[in-house]
């Protein structure tokens, strides 16, 4: 047989092969969504308070980058607690339980985090299991990007240029998943994943709402990176409208 003819062969031979180990990667099925009857449906809101003395806010320890502290004036703020008349913002409220066995499609619009001025924009922030998650920097240094979920595989990768992003997804539900850049040690932010769309962060004066909520029996939750989670159940009737009051209490 030709040289040419066994060359051929060999890698006609080794794409078959490629292909079946491709082939046997395992992949997620398409989701069938539930349909969802919007004559019934109806709304979830309120609002997330905050009892007692109101702690401070941490501060971030920019230390010694001088390229970080420059893109700042004066004292830098994490942005843990941010009160208003009582009112609690940026609280994860979603609902925790009830829906059942319900299906809702996965948006593949991407949300979007940044790494600007030596901080995680936003820095709580919520989206779907297996929706993407564009992480960027638009930073003059390097960064990295390093989450810490519970549920799912961890990742870690650099971000080494200005300008330069990547995207990733989630497969599993998790409240309060870490994110941090080693680089800058205090560079932290959070990340809500879940299997559905009824979640919200309370807003500057702790309010949230939840829309197009199918008629039954829930238990809302509210998550807050140094305060916890409350919860509460509550019933929602066919077109009607549930109103939830979360109170959280100082962590000193």
């Amino acid at each position: 047989m030709p040289v040419f003819q066994s060359v051929q062969l060999i890698a006609i031979g080794l794409l078959i092969l490629c292909s079946a180990c491709n082939s046997s990667t395992p992949s997620k099925p398409p989701r069938q969504p539930t349909p969802l009857d919007l004559s019934t449906v109806g709304t979830i809101s309120g609002s997330v308070h905050f009892e007692g003395p109101v702690p401070a806010q941490s501060v971030v320890q920019l230390g010694g980058w001088s390229e970080c502290a420059a893109q700042h004036e004066g004292t830098v703020y994490a942005g843990d607690v941010m009160v208003t008349n009582g009112g609690l913002q940026n609280a994860l409220v979603y609902i925790k339980d009830g829906l059942g066995e319900r299906v809702f499609a996965v948006p593949e619009e991407p949300v979007e985090n940044d790494q600007k001025g030596c901080v995680f924009l936003p820095r709580i922030m919520a989206l779907r299991v297996d929706q993407p998650i564009r992480y960027l920097n638009s930073d003059p240094m390097a960064h990295n990007v390093h989450g810490l979920p519970h549920n799912s595989s961890h990742w870690n990768f650099s971000l080494g240029l200005k300008g330069t992003s990547r995207s990733i997804s989630i497969e599993a539900e998790e409240v309060g998943i870490e994110v941090k850049c080693d680089i800058h040690g205090w560079m932290r932010s959070y990340l809500g994943v879940f299997d559905h769309p009824y979640f919200a962060l309370s807003d500057q004066d702790g309010a949230f709402r939840l829309h197009n909520v199918p008629p039954g029996e829930y238990t809302i939750a509210a998550w807050h990176e140094r305060f916890g989670t409350r919860s509460q159940k509550i019933v929602l009737p066919e077109k009607g409208e549930a109103t939830v009051e979360l109170t959280f209490q100082s962590d000193e």
